[in-house]
């Protein structure tokens, strides 16, 4: 599974998770991948942050760790992902690792991983920009 990031300022981070996420390990997601690209693009904390309505992101403990931590988020109307403009990343690179002259060639996760990654590492800012300004 793949968790990642994006904000209006281009990607942010890609982690690649292992089994099923609990609300201890999306805790864990966030400390190690979300504070980074807060710090990097958002020193003022003047961010809001996007998850959708899956069971674990709204596990009592997750919430408790996000007032906490003081992590502003945005209001979600259920069952709607295809308002989250993450989808179009995840379209985009699912599609160019599928076009990828090597993708036959990759043969373990590790080389399934790095294709990943290096597609993630190229998405143009603009691409980026262009889906926050669809957003109303």
């Amino acid at each position: 599974m793949l968790w990642g990031c994006i904000t209006c300022n281009g990607i942010g981070t890609l982690a690649f998770v292992d089994g099923n996420v609990n609300a201890e390990k999306y805790i864990d997601i966030l400390e190690d991948n979300l504070w980074p690209v807060v710090a990097r693009h958002f020193p003022q904390n003047n961010y809001i942050f996007q998850d959708d309505n899956a069971p674990v992101h709204r596990a009592r403990r997750v919430i408790e760790y996000k007032l906490k931590h003081k992590i502003k988020t945005l209001t979600w109307p259920a069952q709607s992902p295809d308002l989250n403009i993450i989808e179009n990343v995840w379209f985009r690179l699912k599609k160019e690792l599928h076009s990828h002259s090597d993708a036959n060639n990759i043969n373990s996760v590790a080389e399934l991983k790095d294709a990943i990654r290096a597609i993630w590492e190229k998405l143009p800012v603009e691409y980026i920009k262009s889906l926050y300004k669809t957003i109303p």
